[in-house]
């Protein structure tokens, strides 16, 4: 009981602490302190947890591979590389077309906080829009997550049809509408964002030389799909952006440490943190457990946990890790659209949640206001969700089930 309580107590005060403008590190950090005492845990149980989230494969992969996202992004900004990118695909697409399409293809690279590395890409032809931080932010995070309903390689998607039997064709043969409805919503609500048009692309004439600037991050996606771990594929491909742009060693060293940031390094170990002691203490299980023993109707637990889940988790992934193993034996012999139910709930949560990492890295790069961002895009999730939510009770009625 005091599990549950501490689970919800946490989630409060990490949303009152953000507004108040406490770092996040710091908020996220007594997140953490407010489930383990209320588990009943001392302190040495937080120290200890502390200790194997520090020496964890996530962190020693994760916080350095964060962290070199934002020194790529420099680096490629002070060559100019990323300007002479930019420049050619503008004279082919709408500026528009260029801010959402940029986050989008950067969603192949699936790893936490990935929109850090669109984030710089995006800004120059967003500024010419005339682009409020919230609306870069928006821009950012919305169109980063096309790709949950078509990329075979995210982990979340691999988790859900591991856990529930589907092949990964069968999954994304189901999920690939909402591709397009997310396409549709994000182009109607970012729309709102432009408030200057830079009419249509001028000389067809592209520069292929100039073009050469997207070779860090084209470098850095493959050896990642090649499971390269990513901090190397990074390091690689800022090496790669370093000879590009002829920068001399002394050069190099200085934008390299100029690029890093401790606050964002704290900020994601923080985050694993909150995760390894939510699942050390089975809080969210025991809080799904006792919901489910009170007798709920099934339908209804489907729908709501899902978003529960999805905006404590932080991470679809987590939240498929957790939900799927309690909710799917409530469905009996797994029906695909009403798994997928489950899989929409947490993905449309997690989008707008403020735990949500690329939410808040693009938060911090843009200096823009979380608040406002999340109006804009709560209300986008939302019907996202109803669109799905839909579609598939839709589909599975139509396929002889019943409610």
């Amino acid at each position: 009981m005091f599990g549950t309580l501490g689970l919800l107590a946490a989630f409060i005060a990490l949303i009152t602490l953000r507004i108040k403008g406490v770092k996040f590190y710091y908020a996220l950090f007594a997140a953490s302190i407010i489930i383990g005492v209320s588990s009943g845990e001392g302190w040495i149980f937080l120290l200890e947890v502390l200790h194997e989230t520090a020496i964890s494969r996530s962190a020693l992969n994760l916080v350095p591979s964060v962290v070199l996202i934002s020194v790529l992004g420099l680096v490629l900004k002070e060559t100019g590389l990323l300007t002479g990118f930019i420049d050619e695909l503008g004279k082919i697409l709408p500026g528009s077309a260029v801010i959402a399409s940029i986050p989008a293809l950067f969603g192949f690279l699936s790893m936490p906080g990935g929109a850090l590395m669109s984030a710089p890409f995006i800004e120059g032809e967003a500024d010419r829009l005339g682009l409020s931080p919230e609306g870069k932010t928006f821009y950012n995070v919305w169109f980063r997550h096309l790709l949950y309903w078509i990329n075979p390689i995210t982990s979340s998607t691999l988790l859900a049809t591991t856990l529930s039997g589907f092949t990964v064709s069968e999954w994304l043969g189901v999920q690939s509408p909402l591709f397009l409805v997310m396409v549709f919503i994000g182009v109607l609500f970012g729309r709102g964002y432009i408030t200057r048009t830079r009419g249509s692309p001028g000389r067809k004439e592209i520069e292929l030389k100039r073009l050469r600037g997207v070779f860090p991050i084209v470098l850095t996606v493959a050896l990642t799909l090649l499971r390269v771990p990513v901090w190397l594929s990074l390091l690689t491909g800022i090496l790669s952006a370093f000879a590009l742009g002829g920068v001399e060693a002394r050069k190099a060293f200085r934008l390299f440490k100029t690029g890093l940031n401790w606050e964002l390094a704290l900020t994601v170990f923080s985050m694993l943190y909150l995760r390894d002691v939510i699942e050390t203490t089975d809080s969210m299980a025991v809080f799904l457990g006792s919901v489910i023993e009170a007798g709920i109707p099934w339908l209804l637990v489907i729908i709501i946990l899902p978003l529960l889940v999805g905006s404590i988790s932080g991470s679809p992934a987590m939240g498929v890790g957790v939900s799927f193993p309690i909710l799917l034996p409530l469905l009996g012999p797994p029906n695909i659209h009403l798994v997928s139910v489950i899989f929409l709930g947490i993905t449309c949560a997690y989008i707008s949640s403020p735990l949500h990492l690329c939410l808040v890295l693009s938060n911090n790069y843009f200096k823009s206001d979380l608040r406002s961002v999340i109006r804009r895009l709560a209300p986008s999730c939302l019907i996202l969700y109803l669109i799905g939510i839909t579609y598939h009770l839709g589909a599975y009625l139509l396929s002889g089930g019943t409610l």
